[in-house]
Parts: structure tokens; sequence; C-alpha cells
């Protein structure tokens, strides 16, 4: 069965992280998946190296739809004749597929609006919808897409690698973090939404507890104003690390993780932790409830509450036994639902589905 898989992001996002999962555990000896990025996509050495056709395209490089992107993919659909189009945030994808007349599955990895013009063009142009979380499946009904057109299949992630401890002491020297700190580590772009703000206040709590330090790993928008905010307040305990491509290094050096975002469909960097046991605060929105199960794999927190972030950090580090508790409910979590293999056997099955 051949798929082809679209993607119009430039950079590795969640999305791509995603396609990546699934690229490296998909089952070859019943599929043939072929990928299209756009030109000079942060991502096609990444699936090149898995053994994956990457087909570089003009026209759709960050951009949903485009009249000439839908020529050039409608072209070379013609030529490529897969028997199913996966499409990731590519309306010009989609709307080539189905003036082909191909079968056309739609990912859905954000938390969607009320509009019901959404739900319009989902039922129109999609056969089936893949919601990364309940939450974004929530978010689709109510944009008017109808509920036999979805299903929910929670993303999945390999798990991260673990590392010496002499490369976990380099990379601590690296920071300039004592070898004996309890490391607390947000990993996410650098954007409003992130929380950051309220991260750097749960940061100024904890000032009084030397032995920890936050490290924020990502780069965006946020990152003047952030760096601003760590000199004039003086938070001394707060560490940019910028954009780390090899999340083990972040995580080899981790205790606990925070999520401070205002809206999520499902955090793969979460996922991510709980694959080495490592457990994790996040607010109480979008998909993380779903993910984190307060006082089993994690703690949860109200949004835009520094207090509540700091004083769950504070807890965690300070309690041996909880700590513990939750790091082995991590673990058992992402074993039993967050896994790569796991995702991939469940959007197989619903590719088999759709061509009986």
């Amino acid at each position: 069965m051949k798929i082809l898989q679209i993607l119009t992001d430039t950079n590795i996002g969640g999305a791509g992280r995603y396609l990546m999962a699934l690229l490296a555990n998909y089952d070859r000896s019943s599929f043939q998946m072929e990928v299209i990025l756009p030109i000079g996509s942060r991502l096609t050495p990444e699936l090149t190296a898995l053994d994956v056709p990457v087909l570089e395209v003009p026209y759709i490089g960050d951009r949903s739809f485009s009249v000439k992107a839908v020529g050039v993919l409608y072209r070379l659909m013609g030529k490529r004749k897969p028997d199913i189009v996966n499409t990731h945030a590519s309306l010009s994808g989609r709307l080539a597929a189905k003036l082909r007349g191909m079968t056309v599955i739609h990912t859905r990895h954000h938390c969607v609006g009320g509009k019901d013009r959404v739900g319009f063009i989902n039922n129109f142009l999609s056969d089936k919808i893949i919601a990364v979380s309940p939450e974004v499946e929530a978010g689709l009904i109510k944009s008017g897409t109808k509920p036999s057109h979805i299903i929910t299949i929670y993303n999945g992630v390999p798990p991260v690698k673990t590392i010496s401890q002499e490369k976990k002491d380099s990379i601590r020297a690296r920071y300039g973090i004592k070898a004996d700190s309890f490391v607390i580590s947000q990993i996410a772009r650098l954007d409003p939404v992130k929380g950051h703000d309220h991260t750097l206040d749960a940061a100024k709590l904890l000032i009084k507890e030397p032995s920890i330090v936050i490290l924020l790993a990502g780069d965006g928008p946020m990152q003047q104003h952030l760096k601003r905010r760590i000199k004039e307040e003086n938070i001394k305990n707060v560490v940019m690390a910028g954009f780390i491509p090899a999340v083990e290094e972040i995580f080899g050096i981790t205790d606990l993780q925070v999520n401070a975002s205002y809206t999520e469909a499902t955090c793969l960097a979460l996922l991510e932790g709980m694959s080495q046991g490592i457990p994790a605060i996040a607010t109480k929105v979008g998909g993380n409830p779903f993910v984190i199960s307060h006082g089993q794999n994690g703690l949860l927190v109200p949004p835009k509450n520094g207090d509540a972030l700091g004083s769950a950090a504070l807890k965690l580090k300070n309690d041996p036994k909880l700590y513990s508790q939750l790091s082995l409910g991590a673990d058992r979590e992402y074993n039993n639902r967050f896994r790569a293999d796991i995702m991939a056997r469940s959007i197989e099955s619903l590719y088999r589905g759709e061509l009986e």
C-alpha cells in the first residue's frame, strides 16, 4: 500500500517529529511511504536518514494553501499514484488529492477554534481525520466536523536515548549547572502561548532554594523578552539553552519537566520525558490532562499561575517518596499508551480500513 505524506513545515516542529516517529516505526513489508516537503525543509535530511523517499516541491513552505501548490501537487500525485494521501496542515494537498479522486486522511496536530468553515472543509476534503488527542477531537466536532470523520490516535514517540554519566557531567558543565542541582526543564518553542513568563515567575519563588535550576530549551519570538526579564529581575536560577536538536542531552540532566502552556494538543516533550521516567508539572489545559494524570505520573496546575508551578515543583523536590511514585507512573504510562510503535500500528490499521 502506497502512502503519500504531505507536510508544509520548513522547520522541525511537533508535526515533523510526529512524522519522524511514524516513519521510523511503520511496517515496511506492508506499506510504502513517500513524503512531500517544502524546498529546503530541515526535515529532509532526517527522513532521508530513515531511508524514506522525500520529494521537495515549491509553493508549500509554511503555507496551508496556494493555488500554484495545488497544481504542482496535482501533477505529482498523478505520477506517484498513491493509495492514500495523508496531509498535515496542507489544504493544497487535500484539494489536489480530492481533485484526483484519491483517499485523503488529514492529521490534525493542534486544537481547533469553533469556525463552521473549518468543519465544512474537513467534511468535504477529508475521508478521515486523525485527532492527536481527545481535546483536538472535541475542537473538531465544535467546528462542525462530522464525528464519523474523526478518529483519535494519541501521539507516540520513540524512547529518548540514555546517555552516560560522563556525558551528563559534560552537559551540566556546559550550562554551568552543579552536579547536585535539581534541574527543572521546560522544552518548548519560546512562544507566548507556552507560558514561559509564568515559569519565570515560579523561578523567582524558587530562588531561595539554591539547588534548583530552571532550564529553558528552545528558541522563538519570546527569546529577547525572556532574556531581558531574567537580566532586569535578576532571576539567577534560570539557564536559557536555546534550541537543542539532541533532546537526550536535556532529558539526561532533567529531574522534573514543566509544561506551562495556555493551550496544548499533545505535547511530545511530555511523552519523551515520560520515556525516561521523568515526572511533569503541566497546566490543566487542552490535551495535558489526557497525558498527565494528577498524582500518578505528574501534577496538574492551573494555567497562568507561577505560584502554583513553583509550589508543585518544590513539593516534588522535597518529597522523594512522591517523586519516585510519579517517576514509576511516568514510565508505566509511556509504555502502555505513548510508544511510537503503538501509534504506528493504530495508523496502519486506519489506512487498511479506508481501502477495504
